[in-house]
């Protein structure tokens, strides 16, 4: 526990220090200043979609430019002959990156939103940001550049965007609801009207599915393509 606490330490030093929480700022004051211009009306589902959003497409990018930065630094090859495990490693990526989306996102609905439910946002915003942090990290260990993860990335992810379109009413479908993002989507819904206990158990089960299954996938890949390929190189 000591070590993944001093891990995640480590990593939040190292996403400061190569811009990330300046990049969560800016996005923060974009995203604030246009919400500030959307009418009383759409307000809330615009939100929505915006919180949302926050921690899991920026998350999914941003995971994917920390692999690869790391990658590139040689970080893995010290990881490598470490007593550190993968499983230590993923978790704290997970929690330094959940931290940064809790606070972004907290301080949007702050400025926009004057009354919410502070726990199926907060439920929302880290299980989400969890679900597509690990979905990022499998996207990033399969590529070797920037570019190709950010031409892989948006294809993968659009598919995890698809239930949005159920909040605007264009489209719904049953597949929708066994989607991470719609579990997230019905999570942040329920920051501005209350949820039925059931649709609350349901939206947690499913995200906590999820991340177990891609934990226990990213441990594999992790092996696979980046312990794998150094141990092959030493």
């Amino acid at each position: 526990m000591k070590r993944i606490l001093l891990l995640t330490v480590s990593d939040m030093r190292f996403q400061f220090q190569h811009g990330f929480y300046y990049a969560y700022l800016f996005m923060t004051i974009i995203y604030v200043g246009m919400l500030k211009y959307v009418p009383d009306d759409f307000l809330d589902i615009v939100t929505i979609v915006v919180v949302f959003s926050d921690p899991s497409f920026l998350g999914a990018f941003f995971v994917g430019g920390i692999v690869l930065l790391e990658k590139s630094q040689g970080v893995y090859d010290a990881l490598f002959v470490t007593p550190l495990s993968v499983g230590e490693f993923l978790i704290s990526k997970v929690l330094s990156l959940s931290f940064i989306s809790l606070v972004s996102s907290g301080a949007i609905l702050l400025m926009v939103h004057s009354t919410f439910d502070v726990i199926p946002f907060v439920v929302g915003i880290l299980l989400s940001s969890i679900v597509f942090t690990l979905i990022g990290l499998l996207l990033a260990v399969r590529v070797n550049t920037v570019n190709q993860f950010l031409l892989t990335s948006p294809l993968v992810l659009m598919v995890f965007f698809v239930p949005v379109v159920g909040l605007f009413e264009w489209w719904d479908s049953y597949f929708f609801k066994w989607l991470p993002s719609y579990a997230g989507l019905l999570l942040m819904e329920g920051t501005f009207q209350e949820l039925k206990i059931w649709e609350f158990i349901l939206a947690v089960f499913i995200l906590l599915l999820w991340a177990v299954g891609l934990y226990l996938w990213a441990k594999r890949d992790f092996h696979k393509y980046i312990l794998a390929k150094a141990g092959d190189e030493k």
